[in-house]
């Protein structure tokens, strides 16, 4: 691969349809950004129908300008009124609230979207020169491979809810279990139809999406107490300054270091940006010579975090592109647009269409360039957008859905399988049970079984070909140990404080 081919998909964006979907996208994720609650997937999940009629590229640029922008939007509430936008803006809020209130909100907002920026442009490319090379090593992949990498995904998505383990696993079966109605590929036998003819196709998987996501999230704010809004003053802030717009630099290694956890973590199935801006605060915290200046208003904090939050997006994608698996169910949601358009993403996808993927990387520097320019002029508009009344947002929200859901079946089943999978969603948000292992179980459930399939009927119904192919083996021995870890190290810990309190007791 030549070193100037990634830059060749800039030649996409000169489509008209591309640089509107890099606005339209780059604006309504700063605005979703900043609504408390709502998040990225919501505003994905409904925007998705939309781009059935667009080219590819604008129809992923749109859906990659949500996702982006959303991240820097969370920013503007976290440290403006200390609520974050996103969950991954936590981070973000302990030290850039603290900057606010002592008169520094336009230092702390500089500090936020410059690490973003630098975050997102080297994440795309780094994105941009390795997705290559790691799709000529998973173009080697062949059926049983990407079941076990498919597997292994699986597991690191149940993993990422530690705490809610057993909710995530029984949510990835119900996941998987969704995805088997209709008829058997193989067999031609109904599953789970009930009779019903519609169900025979399987449920469609943009009406469950924008069901779990948009329905779901609409319902709650319909449900929310009459006036509510956030109650915090919104700290004063003047003009942005250069020098606070380079200050990042000052921190290399936070810059460094945070740059490869978010990329890295981009890349693990289930994770999320979440724990990426966690584990770069901390490590950060951890490296300072100061570190009980952390959550007082240092700088640092906010360049970790927020170079962390939007490094993750690169990382994301790699997965999708060059194995065909969805590290998150924003990325699963994404892939809808290749499915939609006949596209099939992972490694075959550099020899077929080029074009597309540096037209994707490419795209993800636009928008990061877009969602800057737009803050710099709009941030304080945009932080005004959290004290709407969230029952009005939530109408909003429920009538785009069913729209959006009525669209991509042009009839009332797919507003009916939304409206069905939005009341699911919300059981599970009233749960506390999460929705996203659901989304990816769905998603990985088709792989899953095809690949298996295909798998058994090359090796003649032998399961030996899961332990005689060496990438295959390889995969399943990380799939065991990404099984065994945690219950090696909760036997240990089991132990330490048996013999804890043994000593005490003695």
């Amino acid at each position: 691969m030549s070193w100037l081919e990634p830059f060749m998909g800039f030649a996409g964006l000169a489509h008209p349809a591309v640089l509107l979907a890099v606005a339209v996208g780059a604006l309504t994720g700063v605005v979703i950004g900043v609504l408390p609650g709502i998040g990225p997937g919501v505003a994905i999940a409904v925007m998705l129908p939309l781009t059935y009629g667009m080219n590819p590229l604008a129809g992923i640029t749109l859906l990659l300008g949500i996702y982006v922008g959303a991240y820097y939007g969370g920013a503007v509430t976290s440290i403006l009124i200390r609520t974050p936008g996103e969950a991954s803006s936590i981070m973000t809020m302990f030290d850039g609230a603290p900057m606010a209130e002592r008169g520094e909100a336009e230092r702390a907002l500089s500090l936020a979207f410059a690490s973003a920026f630098v975050g997102g442009i080297v994440s795309a490319l780094v994105l941009a020169f390795v997705a290559a090379p790691v799709s000529q090593f998973t173009s080697r992949f062949g059926a049983a491979e990407n079941f076990m990498a498919a597997l292994l995904a699986m597991i690191f998505i149940a993993r990422a809810y530690e705490r809610q383990i057993g909710g995530a696993v029984m949510m990835i079966g119900l996941g998987l279990l969704i995805g088997t109605v209709g008829i058997d590929p193989t067999s031609n036998e109904q599953r789970f139809t009930f009779g019903l003819t519609a169900l025979q196709t399987g449920l469609p998987l943009v009406p469950v999406v924008i069901g779990l996501f948009g329905v779901a999230q609409a319902l709650v704010l319909l449900s929310s107490p009459p006036g509510e809004r956030t109650a915090e003053p919104m700290a004063a802030f003047g003009k942005p300054r250069l020098e606070h717009f380079l200050e990042p630099l000052r921190y290399p290694r936070t810059l460094l270091r945070s740059l490869g956890i978010g990329t890295a973590i981009g890349i693990l199935p289930g994770v999320g940006s979440a724990l990426s801006t966690t584990m770069s605060y901390f490590a950060a915290r951890r490296a300072a010579k100061q570190p009980e200046s952390f959550g007082q208003g240092n700088p640092e904090g906010i360049v970790a975090a927020e170079t962390a939050n939007n490094a993750n997006s690169g990382g994301a994608m790699l997965t999708v592109l060059t194995l065909g698996i969805p590290g998150d169910a924003i990325t699963a949601i994404i892939m809808g647009v290749f499915i939609v358009h006949g596209i099939v993403p992972g490694p075959t996808l550099f020899a077929d269409q080029p074009e597309l993927v540096y037209g994707i990387f490419a795209a993800l520097v636009s928008i990061n360039i877009a969602t800057l320019l737009l803050l710099l002029v709009l941030a304080r508009p945009f932080a005004r957008l959290s004290r709407l009344d969230p029952r009005w947002l939530g109408a909003a929200i429920l009538a785009l859905c069913f729209t959006g859901a009525y669209s991509t079946s042009s009839s009332m089943y797919g507003v009916w399988v939304a409206l069905g999978a939005g009341v699911l969603g919300w059981a599970c948000a009233l749960g506390r049970l999460p929705v996203i292992p659901l989304v990816l179980g769905l998603v990985l459930g088709d792989i899953l079984e095809s690949t298996l399939r295909q798998s058994l009927s090359v090796s003649s119904g032998s399961w030996s070909i899961f332990f005689t192919r060496p990438i295959a083996a390889a995969l399943l021995a990380a799939c065991a140990l990404a099984v065994l870890q945690p219950l090696v190290r909760g036997l240990r810990l089991h132990w330490r404080a048996r013999e804890t309190r043994e000593q005490a007791s003695s």
